[in-house]
């Protein structure tokens, strides 16, 4: 049987589970708590009452005891078995009055007692008063789950925090970078692996609260690193790529460069909470660089003994084949006079050691008169002036080197101490040659042209002991310095020529 409210209230009361065997207490009941807005169902019997309360439970159960079959206790002890029942709250009504039965009744679950004959406004306060108390049970139990979600959500949250933090701070330690970072006061918040190693400290974790006058001896080294850093973050400029060596050395006393880059960290709105510092190890690199440079200044220098410097320079940019035209340039060739003969009285040893004296003493007279070394041909030597740089003296300053040369040789020839006699022929020539360097192995800066061949004509129709120059030449130097005419002279590949013999300077 089933009772519904008379006058529902706005929010709808409680449904009433109602289990007794006497009708009229259940019409009576049912009729009274209709009127205050509740909903009730009543049964006769204490089954009946187990199998609707599970069908569909009601919010409270008003149970007598006195019952055929199975008394309200029974029901009670079924009620609270049954998981889908146990939380509906039991009240009991019962004309039995005596404590054993209020104790009993309690301890089979019930959550109040209630003795007959009753007062309906004392029934009414005390199921209202229970249907209170399981209200706030349910709002305790939603809080406290809602809470738990919030617990496991958090858990959870931290437990991907220190995933993420773990995974951060593995990618850290395993990058070759140092990297640590500051807040605002320049105290230390951190560093990775490699910073700690650097900085000596046992752990990452050590840096944290200290400052630069922890790790450093010397006070205004620390300042210095406190004032850069304050400036990065005032200014809110990152400082990129600055190469400085370390404060202190490495293993074995090595000096250590450092790539630094500093940079301010800023939070959401854009505001600089700190600094980052990241420091590249480029030691290695640095000594790779000078190595390299070394090796480079020392292929150069090996280079410039080979071709002159304008000519090396042209190389470096990859040009091909180079070959100028120069209209005015003077050729000079000396040759070792009796050559042959020596060579068969001599050594090869000794014979080279005493070509790489003679030749050396002609290359610091070529360096000292700003002439260009061509090459040596056995025991030939090949200069020329005006070239690879022109210049208006070019003859002038051939002619004095060849002077030098006479002088030098007879200077040689008494620190000497042999009784072989050592002279030189030279000859000389003005014109246009074409100068430069083909090929792609053995570079050799070389000289071609008519000018050329004549010149070595010129040594080798002259003298020992004797200049010969021709009449080009001749007329370029007549007022500068003592020339002999010598006459007519055969020239292969020319017929006659007029040459002279260069005697002195003015």
């Amino acid at each position: 049987m089933t009772q519904s409210p008379q006058n529902s209230p706005a929010d709808p009361k409680a449904t009433l589970l109602l289990i007794d065997d006497r009708p009229e207490n259940l019409r009576l009941l049912s009729r009274m708590l209709a009127r205050k807005g509740y909903e009730t169902r009543s049964v006769t019997t204490g089954k009946m009452g187990l199998v609707v309360a599970e069908a569909d439970p009601p919010d409270l159960i008003l149970l007598d005891i006195s019952m055929p079959e199975m008394d309200g206790f029974e029901v009670c002890q079924h009620l609270k078995a049954n998981s889908s029942t146990a939380g509906i709250p039991v009240i009991f009504i019962s004309a039995l009055d005596d404590v054993m039965d209020k104790v009993k009744a309690f301890s089979s679950g019930g959550v109040d007692y209630i003795s007959k004959p009753f007062q309906f406004a004392e029934v009414l306060a005390r199921i209202e008063n229970q249907l209170k108390l399981k209200r706030l049970q349910a709002q305790l139990e939603a809080q406290n789950a809602q809470l738990q979600r919030e617990i496991g959500e958090r858990i959870r949250a931290e437990e991907a925090l220190r995933e993420k933090e773990q995974y951060l701070r593995l990618i850290l330690d395993n990058i070759p970078q140092q990297v640590f970072w500051k807040d605002t006061n320049l105290v230390f918040l951190g560093c990775n692996q490699n910073w700690a190693n650097a900085a000596q400290l046992s752990s990452p974790d050590e840096v944290v609260g200290k400052t630069d006058y922890d790790l450093f001896d010397d006070p205004e080294i620390a300042e210095q690193f406190r004032e850069q850093d304050r400036q990065i973050i005032e200014s809110d400029t990152p400082q990129l790529h600055v190469v400085a060596t370390k404060q202190k050395l490495g293993p074995g006393g090595q000096r250590v460069w450092l790539d630094i880059n500093k940079l301010p960290i800023h939070n959401d709105r854009g505001e600089a909470i700190g600094i980052l510092g990241v420091l590249d190890d480029i030691t290695q690199r640095k000594l790779a660089d000078e190595a390299l440079k070394a090796e480079k200044q020392k292929s150069e220098h090996l280079l410039l003994n080979i071709l002159p410097r304008a000519i090396v320079d042209r190389l470096k940019q990859l040009e091909g084949p180079i070959a100028d035209r120069f209209d005015n340039a003077t050729v000079l060739f000396a040759d070792i006079v009796g050559f042959t003969a020596l060579a068969s009285q001599t050594s090869p040893v000794e014979l080279v050691n005493l070509l790489n004296q003679i030749f050396s003493i002609f290359d610091r007279l070529a360096e000292k008169h700003g002439l260009e070394k061509i090459k040596t041909i056995g025991d030939a030597y090949m200069v020329a002036g005006g070239l690879p740089v022109p210049r208006p003296d070019h003859a002038e300053a051939i002619a004095n080197m060849a002077l030098d040369m006479l002088e030098a040789i007879s200077n040689f020839q008494l620190d000497l101490h042999t009784p072989v006699q050592i002279q030189i022929r030279a000859g000389i020539n003005s014109g246009p040659v074409v100068a430069g360097v083909i090929g792609i192995k053995k570079f050799i800066y070389d000289l071609w042209g008519d000018a050329v061949n004549v010149a070595s004509r010129m040594e080798s129709t002259g003298v020992p002991g004797r200049i010969q120059v021709t009449s080009d030449t001749y007329d370029r130097l007549k007022d500068r310095f003592i020339f002999e005419e010598r006459g007519i002279v055969s020239v292969k590949g020319k017929g006659e020529m007029t040459t002279y013999w260069l005697v002195g300077r003015c």
